[in-house]
């Protein structure tokens, strides 16, 4: 990450030898912060003044708004353009300057004009002048769109501790943390941002200004060294700067180096970095999401390139993110030129990925408080719905394979372990009851010999790991050789994400025959309120459906053994659904294969539908408007009645 910043910090030489002099701390706080520091306030080396006057809009937002916030890089200028590392181009008709206003303006208007909140300022500390000088163009572009009364994000502090890739190598004492020069030039690079942004154009949380920390790993091979005193350093002398406690977030790779070192690390809230690559990346209230990666002409990398898809794999990704009931949607990046990160407009890609952003903004807003009970992850196929696969490389995925014409998978086996492990976590919208009841299905082959269980985060502090991993009953294979489920109810299930360095809520265990491979499995699926009703399957959410004569689509669930019949519900999600009765011969032609939608007048109003079998053809959107629609199922007892309990809603888009 950061090739282009590196290579300038390296020309300008902007930080000097280790001092052999008495007055070496005091040098480095001023040569490398910038500032010098008085009563614990920073003095900027280049003062300026933005006020906002009165047409500034709000910047503060609650703890459990749903926020919308992107990744803004302002390191470019002309010279950009003649490094050929440079995988993505601006567009021809805009300037690329980070000190001129002009161009900061169109991107938070770009920003505010998708939905997004907040622009997380990728700042490189005060030593280099792009960094600081270019806050103060971004500053005021968004000065410039308040005044005329036109929407803008706020501005949120991104720290890129990348910036230590080039100290460390010849001021190593600099990256401790724990001793106070380190510690006192990190938070100084903090208040420096600060001095350049006025604190009514800050994004705050609860009145605190926003701060999102980077890794401590830094490329080079160097890492950080801190402890809680680092943090505290922030929240302290930050609140002193000015007058509030920072609201403080912390990138996950920050855990894994704490507890390498016997470290307990607080913050105010924890994220993911890598999800252009990797896909969405779920971290308690946070999710990320990003288009795609290619940093393959950026000199000494290995070369790692997740490809675009033309949209598809961001559309994805989206849909999984605005359905997680994440609070918080973090779009990496927004114009990220050299890794190819980038949902900004570009000469390669237009505007394309600034609508589907739009789109998908405007239904988590809408979806993101909705509670759900329900979920499960594919293995065979990777699809999932509320319920997340945790696997770090391609190889924990398992060995995919197909058993009697149903896909399902082997599970990998670490070469420190002799069993199978798949690592599983509920998202935030599927959150186990206070009541610790919580059912897990299991579709498996059952064929071979030895026997699979789970293992997973509960209440009881006699179990390993404090409860962690309590494990359940062994389930034998006995050589069938078909398709089973087995249900393991569990009354005292915390699921508390204690398992997986913190990200998991329970784990698969499989335990194959001497000398044979491991089992293949099907879908795992979790029922987090006990009741009886259908689960829906598919299709995945927020599926696209396009209004076209000849188009049908399939909508699948788990149902009951004791229904005689389902009834389909279909409607806007804003609509009053009906109540459902009986059978007609119309609702039986709408799920085979007849017209999925009734009017009522301009609008459509509910459709229902009723089938024998856990399936609903439903036939072509001829006057469907455009935009989100809802559906659910509920289950008919012997008299033709709804029973039991309707199954969640699923969603889908009708497009053009």
């Amino acid at each position: 990450m950061l090739a282009r910043a590196l290579a300038i910090l390296s020309e300008r030489q902007q930080i000097v030898g280790w001092c052999r002099i008495p007055c070496w701390r005091a040098l480095l706080l001023l040569v490398v912060c910038g500032a010098t520091l008085v009563d614990g306030r920073a003095t900027p080396a280049r003062a300026t003044a933005n006020p906002c006057g009165s047409t500034f809009g709000s910047t503060d937002f609650r703890t459990g708004d749903p926020l919308v916030m992107t990744y803004l890089y302002y390191w470019y200028d002309a010279s950009s353009l003649d490094d050929p590392a440079l995988t993505l181009r601006p567009p021809a008709n805009q300037p690329l300057d980070w000190s001129d206003p002009s161009w900061h303006r169109h991107q938070l208007a770009d920003m505010a004009a998708v939905g997004v909140d907040v622009a997380l300022a990728v700042y490189w500390g005060a030593g280099l002048e792009w960094s600081v000088r270019g806050l103060d163009a971004l500053v005021a572009a968004r000065e410039s769109l308040l005044a005329e009364g036109r929407a803008a994000p706020a501005i949120g502090l991104f720290f890129d501790s990348n910036l230590y890739g080039s100290i460390l190598a010849d001021h190593g004492p600099l990256g401790d943390l724990t001793e106070d020069v380190g510690r006192d030039i990190f938070v100084g690079h903090l208040l420096q941002f600060f001095e350049r942004v006025s604190p009514c154009h800050l994004a705050r949380v609860d009145g605190r200004p926003l701060v999102f920390l980077w890794r401590p790993d830094v490329e080079g091979g160097g890492v950080l060294r801190f402890d809680q005193a680092t943090i505290d350093a922030i929240y302290g002398r930050v609140e002193r700067r000015v007058g509030a406690r920072p609201y403080v977030v912390r990138e996950r790779t920050w855990d894994t180096y704490a507890r390498s070192d016997g470290v307990s690390l607080r913050t105010d809230g924890v994220f993911g970095w890598g999800a252009a690559l990797k896909g969405p990346l779920f971290d308690r209230r946070v999710v990320a999401v990003g288009p795609g990666y290619d940093d393959r002409l950026v000199p000494g990398r290995i070369g790692y390139v997740r490809e675009r898809e033309h949209g598809q794999a961001y559309e994805r990704d989206l849909r999984a993110a605005v359905l997680s009931g994440a609070q918080w949607l973090l779009l990496e990046t927004w114009n990220e030129l050299w890794e190819a990160s980038a949902i900004g407009e570009t000469a390669e890609h237009g505007r394309e990925y600034l609508e589907l952003t739009r789109r998908y903004v405007s239904i988590f807003r809408r979806l993101s408080s909705l509670p759900v009970r329900d979920g499960w992850v594919d293995l065979g196929t990777g699809e999932d719905f509320y319920l997340s696969w945790l696997a770090e490389a391609p190889e924990e995925r398992g060995t995919p394979e197909v058993v009697e014409g149903r896909s399902g998978m082997r599970p990998f086996v670490d070469p420190e372990d002799t069993l199978g492990t798949v690592h599983f976590a509920l998202r935030p919208r599927l959150q186990a009851p206070p009541s610790g009841e919580v059912s897990i299905l299991v579709e498996y082959f059952d064929a071979g010999r030895g026997s699979f269980w789970l293992e997973y985060d509960s209440d009881d502090l006699a179990a390993p790991e404090l409860g962690a991993l309590k494990a359940t009953t062994r389930v034998p294979f006995d050589g069938t050789n078909r398709w089973r489920v087995r249900a393991f109810n569990l009354t005292d299930a915390s699921l508390g994400k204690r398992q997986y360095v913190g990200y998991g809520d329970f784990r698969l265990r499989d335990e194959a025959g001497e000398g044979e491979p491991t089992h293949v499995f099907g879908r795992v699926m979790v029922v987090v309120a006990p009741g009886a009703r259908p689960i829906l399957l598919g299709p995945e959410n927020l599926s696209p459906l396009h209004a076209r004569a000849e188009h049908f689509f399939e909508l699948r669930w788990r149902g009951l053994a004791q229904a005689t019949g389902y009834l389909v519900q279909l409607a806007p999600p804003d609509s009053e659904a009906h109540t459902p009765h009986g059978f007609s011969a119309a609702d039986r032609s709408r799920c085979g294969g007849g017209a999925a939608w009734s009017d009522t007048g301009a609008s459509i109003g509910p459709a229902q539908a009723v089938t024998v079998e856990e399936r609903c053809l439903l036939g072509h959107l001829p006057s469907a408007p455009e935009g989100l629609y809802r559906w659910r199922v509920w289950a008919l007892d012997a008299a033709g009645e709804p029973a039991w309990e309707p199954s969640d809603w699923g969603y889908l888009l009708a497009a053009s």
